[in-house]
């Protein structure tokens, strides 16, 4: 019987852990999001007001994008700098990265948590946890 139990318990953690570290739909990444906390070295800081900026991620279909900064203005427009940041979509052993190439710096960042109102990305730094931006 504690075979069993054991057993039961295997393949629970198993399908447990798998799900924290799938992400259905990369696709998700597309739209605008804004940063709802950002967590370094045990602390949690949380903007106060309104987001002065979004990040726009644009996803292409062979796994690229681009992310860029808007700025959200009063009569439901947004502006922009002309700055983008290129990325590309890498797995790596079961987990996801978006990898940033600058003419200037290449970095890179893991997709810790992505849903349709979730995004959470972290670097050896800090840890992102975005909400989908919506407009008022």
């Amino acid at each position: 019987m504690k075979k069993i139990s054991f057993l039961i318990l295997l393949i629970f953690l198993n399908f447990t852990y798998c799900k924290i570290n799938t992400i259905d739909d990369i696709k998700a990444i597309e739209g605008m999001w804004e940063i709802y906390s950002v967590s370094s070295k045990g602390e949690v800081f949380y903007p106060k007001g309104e987001s002065p900026v979004v990040d726009y991620y644009a996803f292409n279909s062979d796994s690229t994008g681009t992310k860029k900064k808007l700025k959200p203005n009063f009569n439901k427009t947004f502006s922009s700098s002309f700055d983008e940041i290129n990325f590309e979509i890498k797995k790596n052993n079961g987990l996801i990265y978006l990898n940033y190439i600058t003419a200037t710096d290449n970095w890179k960042e893991i997709i810790k948590k992505l849903t349709k109102k979730e995004l959470v990305i972290s670097n050896n730094k800090f840890e992102y946890h975005y909400k989908r931006f919506e407009i008022n």
